[in-house]
């Protein structure tokens, strides 16, 4: 629909896509990241290429904004989804670096858990900004957007497990101060998605 009427402006949309495929790209990294973790360092530096790959997006996008006299939804949204997605990523790097750099033994089970909930939550993210596109898909995105709290909802949950079986077990202050970093850290890329989720519900609520 866009594309047909304002074809240059249009490329906000395939600008959020490609912001969307780094975040689903660093969500894999960080799960292979749990399952692979004598490779942490290597994977975390891959995580880094990603997040500085979307940050040009993110910059490309602003640019664009700043020199578009029309845009296809408000100003305001399109900034607001831009920043909100290179958040995603960014959280995921934090995440990653955090895994790296505390020098941990090895992933724990929630740990594991909380990523697969991340990848699970971008993916569904990637989804639903490519539904974005076209107003004849908003129904599926509200319905991806759905998902996607649910997917926040599971990782809160685990968060509280984690955070549970943590103070009862371990005895290691350090330890305790390590772990309850990574699992807020990685709960927070959930979060994250959420609120990408909740400006697209903005911006469908304005366009119907």
């Amino acid at each position: 629909m866009w594309k047909k009427l304002l074809p240059q402006e249009y490329l906000f949309f395939e600008l959020f896509d490609e912001a969307a495929d780094y975040a689903v790209e660093a969500a894999k990294l960080l799960l292979q990241m749990m399952e692979r973790y004598g490779d942490a360092d290597l994977l975390a530096r891959e995580i880094e290429a990603v997040e500085h790959a979307c940050d040009e997006v993110t910059h490309k996008t602003m640019d664009r904004l700043n020199k578009s006299f029309i845009t296809p939804i408000d100003r305001e949204d399109i900034h607001a989804f831009i920043v909100k997605l290179d958040d995603v990523v960014d959280l995921i790097q934090a995440a990653a670096n955090r895994l790296a750099f505390f020098k941990i033994d090895k992933p724990t089970p929630h740990a594991m858990n909380l990523a697969k909930q991340v990848l699970r939550g971008c993916e569904k993210l990637k989804d639903a900004v490519q539904g974005m596109h076209s107003s004849e898909h908003y129904e599926t995105v509200m319905r991806d957007c759905i998902a996607i709290n649910e997917v926040e909802n599971a990782a809160d949950d685990i968060l509280r497990d984690a955070l549970a079986h943590l103070f009862a077990t371990e005895k290691d202050p350090i330890k305790v101060i390590k772990w309850k970093d990574i699992y807020e850290t990685l709960e927070r890329v959930t979060d994250s998605c959420e609120d990408v989720a909740n400006v697209m519900q903005d911006i469908i609520v304005k366009m119907t």
